[in-house]
């Protein structure tokens, strides 16, 4: 069973993250000798299917949750961002009470000499990286061992021996609920050639705007209304409310660049020191949180998915060299190849975003006072002023109260705000994901349907697409008999047209010209080389192709690859499997929550 566990333990240790497990043990040992539940003076501040959660658990969380937002924002939290941070220590304490008395209830249990075992195979990955457990730059088993039996040391195998009493047994349950998982040779050959196969078209597009441009012009009032009527409950809403706001984003100096780049080549040096432990670096100090909970792994990904100068750069290197920083949009990479084929490659990163630093954010601050104050000083002064200043004004759709606002998300200080004042009101600086915003209630509307003239706009829209494609459906008939007789470059002549051709795509992956997830893909694949096809309609309008070139996936690439993608998929599926089963367990679970009464969260 430990055997199983230590060559699961990788896949275990991604999957934990949908229950915390892996944040909340290893980071802060969230009473990990199970003591709190029990003690006659801790205090209840929940339930999870009758298993107690300690206020103490909680406030714990909520400590580490609350000082990682706090160290990535120094100007402070908003109270939005708080209470996502309750809520989220919250859900944590939840998640690992469920999966150990799930363990429990299962019977699932680690015996002392399965604990001895792993205990003396597996270090703690922070000891894997120490010098002291070091032989000519690598990890010392053996020096690990002997430590083992250092009594200088007694405290901190205790207190991994403590932690290992709540993980393991858990990661045997995830075990139990991925057991069986399998991946078969039609799968991967499947996958494989998705990925692999390819094709190239010809292509008209007919696109209902251009050649049905009219029909959108004939849409009448009364057919406006009976839309409205026939889709009423989607016209339907809470007190909502339409605004105006700019944004102040704080800019990047040369000394935030230079700062990054230095902090990136540091990261790089010592990925490269003998003895460096990769994904420990990336989990510590990558600026990309996804990547980073995976020890920097962006897993296999095709050469031409990647940046262009991350390609650039991945192309020079060999397997387990680390490269030097190389720019993209998110920021400085940091890259390990740690394997490759000739149609996949494997990396590790550590991201360095290059962020405004505090010169910036209390410049963008500034700003948004000042504006705030001059746009406040009268009625329309609001748009004059961001004219005069050369500010884009953003007019997001009306929106509900306590809901999501089109471009600015879930902000609860903006909606404060917003339904506590009347028309015209100009809200001051409001913090915003570094920036800054200054918002102007435009109108507010109380609860009810909204009234048909407020949306006869935006069905007017609708119906004119509407017909346009309809129009669109009539022409096409035409187009394919002309394509029969003179093909489509006779087609393309007849109507006005213009024939196309994309660059290779498989059957997953973005259409030039086209779009990705289209119906398209699926005819091309079937069509034999010269042969055409149509009307195909998609979202945007309807395509008539010719293929013109198709390349079988390889056969023998797909047996040199298979274990791998085997493995990739394997990997996948188990995730979905426990994805699946602990969301259906955590709907069944019966979870009390006290913390309005005992903490007035």
């Amino acid at each position: 069973m430990m055997q199983q566990l230590r060559e699961s333990t990788k896949v275990i240790m991604v999957i934990v993250a949908v229950a915390f497990v892996g944040l909340m043990v290893f980071e802060w040992g969230m009473d990990l000798s199970g003591r709190s539940s029990q003690q006659g003076g801790a205090t209840s501040l929940g339930s999870v299917d009758g298993a107690d959660i300690s206020v103490e658990d909680y406030q714990r969380q909520y400590q580490i949750l609350y000082e990682q937002a706090q160290s990535q924002s120094p100007e402070g939290l908003t109270r939005e961002q708080l209470e996502q941070i309750e809520q989220q220590a919250w859900d944590d304490v939840v998640n690992l009470t469920l999966l150990r008395h799930e363990a429990r209830e299962r019977g699932i249990r680690v015996t002392d000499s399965e604990l001895v075992e792993y205990i003396k195979f597996n270090p703690p990955s922070d000891i894997v990286s120490m010098p002291a457990f070091q032989t000519g730059g690598q990890f010392d088993i053996a020096k690990y061992q002997a430590a083992l039996a250092d009594p200088t040391l007694q405290q901190t195998w205790i207190e991994y021996e403590t932690q290992l009493r709540v993980t393991l047994p858990i990661q045997k349950l995830q075990e139990q609920v991925i057991a069986g998982t399998v991946v078969t040779d039609a799968e991967a050959r499947a996958t494989f050639r998705e990925r692999n196969e390819r094709a190239r078209i010809d292509f008209l597009f007919l696109d209902p705007e251009i050649l049905a441009r009219e029909a959108a012009s004939v849409v009448s009032d009364a057919e406006i209304r009976q839309y409205y009527e026939a889709h009423k409950d989607d016209y339907r809403r809470g007190e909502s409310a339409r605004i105006r706001y700019v944004r102040f984003e704080p800019q990047v100096t040369a000394a935030d660049s230079a700062s990054s780049r230095n902090r990136a080549d540091s990261l790089a040096a010592a990925a490269r020191a003998d003895g460096a432990d990769f994904a420990a670096l990336a989990q510590r100090n990558s600026d990309d949180s996804v990547s980073a909970a995976n020890g920097g792994d962006i897993g296999w990904m095709r050469p031409e998915a990647l940046d262009p100068a991350i390609r650039a750069v991945v192309e020079t290197l060999s397997v387990g060299q680390v490269s030097d920083p190389v720019m993209s949009p998110f920021g400085w990479h940091v890259l390990k190849l740690e394997a490759g084929t000739e149609t996949q490659v494997q990396l590790r990163q550590i991201v360095v975003a290059v962020e405004a630093g505090p010169e910036g954010r209390d410049a963008s601050r500034q700003a948004a006072q000042e504006f705030a104050r001059a746009a406040s000083a009268a009625p329309g002064a609001f748009p004059d002023e961001a004219t005069r200043r050369g500010l884009e004004v953003h007019e997001p759709p009306v929106f509900e109260k306590g809901l999501v606002i089109p471009g600015l998300g879930s902000a609860a200080e903006l909606n404060d705000f917003v339904f506590a004042n009347e028309k015209d009101a100009v809200s001051g600086a409001l913090s915003r994901e570094g920036g800054y915003y200054v918002v102007q209630v435009e109108e507010r509307f109380p609860e009810g349907f909204v009234a048909v003239e407020q949306v006869a706009g935006e069905i007017r829209t609708e119906l004119g697409r509407q017909k346009q494609l309809e129009r669109t459906r009539e022409i096409a008939p035409q187009i394919a008999a002309a394509i029969r007789e003179t093909g489509l470059e006779g087609a393309a002549a007849a109507f006005g047209l213009r024939v196309e051709t994309t660059d290779w795509f498989t059957r997953i992956n973005n259409i030039p010209g086209i779009g990705s997830g289209s119906p398209v893909a699926g005819a091309a694949f079937g069509l034999a080389q010269g042969q055409s096809a149509g009307p195909v309609e998609t979202s945007r309008g309807l395509y008539f192709i010719r293929l013109i070139d198709h390349q079988p996936a390889d056969e023998e690439a797909f047996q040199r690859e298979k274990e791998i993608l085997r493995q990739e998929l394997r990997g996948e599926k188990m995730r979905e499997r426990f994805n699946a089963w602990f969301e259906a367990r955590r709907a069944a679970a019966e979870v009390e929550d006290r913390r309005a009464q005992l903490l007035g969260v």
